[in-house]
């Protein structure tokens, strides 16, 4: 088969020709802004000090349009953090934490249970939660620009920081 990016050298590459993940330092910018935007918009559309409500608090009081929007905005998080190469044990978490408020909005088909359900929705901030662990596994990356080359003075560079324990991050090239 022959790729519709001939310049790829790998499968992963000709992904990231295709659009799909980050290229550029840009990319990475604009994805952790898209995932803190919908962590706000989510969670923390009004606040008070430490407790807020957004969009999904109040999404929850209606049955399946709470479990609809939280299902659409933990899928647009999974996919910018994707996006972002943050990596899959990350994913995977903020996957159990978006489900895990779904599944709390659910009690809304339970008689007597639908108030204690929404009451719930409006405290946990499940998206907000996830959102954070997003821009952290990001903020925790050090992002090089081109393809793997383990003779780059910037890989190199970074590796005698981590090594010497002055830095604590991932390596991710965005080649």
């Amino acid at each position: 088969m022959v790729s519709r990016y001939p310049d790829a050298e790998t499968d992963s590459e000709a992904f990231a020709m295709a659009g799909f993940t980050a290229r550029t330092p840009i990319d990475i910018h604009n994805h952790r802004a898209a995932i803190e935007r919908i962590g706000r918009l989510s969670d923390n559309i009004v606040g008070i000090g430490p407790i807020g409500i957004g969009l999904d608090g109040i999404l929850a009081w209606v049955p399946v349009v709470g479990q609809i929007y939280s299902l659409a905005a933990g899928g647009f998080l999974l996919l910018e953090g994707f996006r972002a190469r943050v990596p899959p044990i990350v994913l995977v978490q903020v996957a159990l934490i978006i489900l895990l408020r779904t599944g709390i909005d659910n009690g809304n088909f339970i008689p007597g249970v639908n108030i204690a359900s929404s009451l719930i929705v409006d405290l946990f901030r499940g998206h907000r939660w996830a959102a954070r662990m997003l821009t952290r596994a990001i903020d925790e990356t050090l992002y090089l620009e081109g393809s793997w080359d383990p003779t780059s003075p910037a890989y190199l560079d970074a590796l005698a920081r981590i090594r010497r324990g002055k830095e604590k991050r991932r390596v991710v090239f965005l080649g």
